[in-house]
């Protein structure tokens, strides 16, 4: 259970972490209508969605195999 407390920890500050430059990307170097977005902020919004959604199906992989372990 250690492990995967911390795996969950590591995720939530590496996504806050992609949130933050992303945002920080975004201040600086912002989208034009006429002009496509900056490659790294495309790499960085498709990594930030994997750091999120991996972790929260896994999550929800555990809760139910939690809750059917529990009846």
């Amino acid at each position: 259970m250690f492990v995967v407390k911390w795996t969950l920890v590591f995720f939530a500050v590496l996504s806050l972490a992609l949130v933050a430059l992303s945002k920080l990307i975004t201040f600086l170097n912002p989208v034009r209508p006429e002009r496509p977005r900056a490659p790294v902020l495309r790499r960085i919004d498709r990594l930030l969605r994997w750091t999120v959604f991996i972790p929260a199906l896994l999550g929800l992989a555990v809760l139910v195999v939690t809750l059917w372990l529990a009846r």
